[in-house]
């Protein structure tokens, strides 16, 4: 059975980013969680040009789509994937991209931290340069109108696993300023039962806000 998310997690104003402290989540978990974000209105209409973005090492991007067939059913019209070590020992130092009908997925490669966040970057801005977005004239920052992203990152873990606490700090606080500047909302999960709670208490300075979930 899936999570429902608290009321509390669709309440987030753009540019948001909160830290959601959980023991780990499976697909059907996660399309469960973020499918609640998407559509907070219990008559269930949907939102449905709203994008969204899951970022996931925990599983494959064909894991997602089978979770989100068997578990929703439709498929937001603006969703990406971005999938972390799928891709092959050739592409390995960068990104493929690769459009489907149901989602434009990105795979990068587990190592490739940089790369994890040009692909996140690149996720959220693609409906805005296809779809006429406005440059701000105080920035470099492009966002859309009346689109304001939703992220679901599943899961820090292995990147605190394989990188440690200091290089994955560092990639937060790049890749949070990123997500701010493109006006989306990012729910970034920990696994709880993994993280001592010094080093949850870390990574919480650079969120917004912090969510438990119960198993």
């Amino acid at each position: 059975m899936g999570r429902s998310p608290p009321a509390a997690l669709d309440q987030y104003d753009p540019g948001s980013s909160v830290l959601v402290v959980s023991p780990s989540m499976d697909a059907s978990d996660i399309v469960t969680t973020v499918e609640g974000i998407r559509t907070p209105d219990p008559t269930g209409e949907t939102d449905d040009e709203r994008p969204t973005v899951v970022v996931s090492r925990a599983h494959t991007a064909e894991a997602i789509l089978d979770a989100w067939r068997s578990r929703i059913g439709d498929f937001p019209s603006k969703f990406g994937i971005v999938s972390i070590g799928e891709v092959t020992r050739s592409i390995a130092a960068g990104t493929s991209s690769v459009e489907l009908p149901q989602a434009h997925i990105l795979t990068v490669g587990t190592e490739d931290v940089t790369g994890i966040g040009i692909a996140i970057g690149d996720a959220l801005s693609r409906w805005d340069e296809s779809e006429g977005a406005l440059e701000d004239s105080n920035s470099n920052t492009i966002s859309s109108r009346h689109q304001h992203p939703i992220l679901w990152f599943e899961s820090l873990t292995p990147l605190l696993e394989r990188k440690g606490l200091e290089m994955t700090f560092r990639f937060l606080h790049v890749t949070l300023e990123e997500i701010r500047r493109a006006d989306a909302v990012a729910y970034v999960h920990v696994d709880s039962s993994v993280h001592d709670r010094e080093t949850i208490a870390t990574l919480t300075h650079l969120f917004d806000d912090v969510v438990e979930l119960e198993p």
